[in-house]
């Protein structure tokens, strides 16, 4: 089930600098396919066409840099990204963490902090003061994290808040 996490203040989020033989890196013209790649192969839950990154984010060379990030190797190969991007409907205003993934060989090793840790610099950096994020409750190593960089869950009615519930987390009140 898609659910929403929020975290009302970017202060203090947590920093992570990517670890030897990691960089991280702001897109740069041509990283759409490394970016449907990396999604084709750490996303089971979502179809990507090729049109699909088009859709998300647009054309725009300057936003894309400004906004979009890769963890690369140590040969320059692209095997993350997350991006800084813009609020919609009642998140107008937030910054928003979106489309994160990691390829599968490097999960469970860290890699995604550095990633995400540059990703709520950049929302700062671009005027925004809190950030919310949808994930899916089958994602519970990404929920786990987003918990660490202080997100909270959010239950916007009685359906979200049940299966927040089911995964032992408590959201508190509807927000």
């Amino acid at each position: 089930m898609k659910v929403v996490m929020a975290r009302r203040n970017l202060a203090g989020a947590p920093r992570f600098a990517a670890p030897e033989g990691f960089t991280v890196r702001p897109w740069r013209a041509g990283d759409e396919e490394a970016w449907l790649d990396i999604h084709r192969e750490a996303d089971p839950l979502n179809s990507f066409g090729p049109d699909t990154f088009g859709k998300q984010f647009g054309r725009d060379a300057a936003t894309l840099a400004a906004r979009q990030f890769y963890l690369c190797d140590a040969r320059g190969a692209a095997v993350g990204t997350a991006t800084a991007w813009f609020g919609e409907e009642a998140w107008l205003g937030w910054g928003r963490v979106h489309w994160v993934a990691l390829r599968p060989a490097f999960q469970g090793r860290g890699l995604s902090k550095p990633l995400l840790s540059a990703t709520l610099r950049r929302l700062a950096e671009l005027g925004h003061d809190k950030a919310y994020l949808t994930t899916d409750t089958l994602r519970r190593p990404a929920i786990g994290l987003y918990l660490a960089f202080g997100f909270s869950p959010v239950a916007r009615n009685e359906e979200e808040r049940g299966a927040w519930l089911a995964l032992g987390i408590d959201p508190g009140g509807a927000a």
